[in-house]
């Protein structure tokens, strides 16, 4: 059974307006998400104990936030291509029980849960990665593993392959197969 990587935000879940909100507090002049065209957008804005701060109170309310409306089927479609799906999300480890939580409250199936600060690590024994970061798709590329995401303004300019929704990616996969 392959492995396949899948990320939770922005791509699971709609991430991005709860952390521009939650950046605003700290940050008033903080663009909104559209207008989000690096990966590290942030760095103009807060500094990084700021926002870590900020995504790390996020992660721990994850069962407040709903999965896009795609998100399980999509996952469901996974597990049908065969894959053993590997959840990984840049996050730290006591946010395990309200990620879990999480795919239990939406009925999302998985198979692993790994929290790191390091998806890299999972590349050699996985056959491709669903991720919205640049940084972890580029990676992906050089490890010569499948890659795809949803396409958002930090990404969009990447040479990788992104997609609109979920089932799109989906489809991407099945013809990678």
């Amino acid at each position: 059974m392959e492995k396949i990587i899948v990320d939770i935000d922005n791509t699971l879940w709609n991430l991005a307006p709860v952390l521009y909100e939650r950046m605003r507090e700290a940050s008033p002049e903080l663009p909104p998400a559209p207008e989000w065209r690096a990966w590290d957008f942030w760095r103009l804005y807060v500094k990084p104990k700021t926002i870590y701060a900020i995504l790390d109170a996020i992660h721990m309310e994850q069962e407040s936030f709903a999965p896009f409306d795609d998100a399980g089927e999509f996952l469901v479609a996974l597990k049908e291509m065969g894959f053993y799906i590997v959840v990984a999300s840049h996050r730290r480890q006591d946010a395990f029980d309200p990620t879990e939580g999480w795919f239990r409250k939406n009925n999302l199936v998985y198979d692993e849960i790994h929290l790191s600060y390091d998806k890299t690590v999972l590349f050699d024994s996985s056959w491709g990665v669903i991720d919205d970061s640049p940084e972890i798709l580029r990676k992906a590329r050089e490890a010569g593993i499948v890659r795809a995401g949803l396409r958002n303004p930090w990404n969009e300019r990447e040479d990788h392959p992104l997609f609109d929704n979920l089932k799109q990616i989906s489809e991407y996969l099945q013809k990678q197969l």
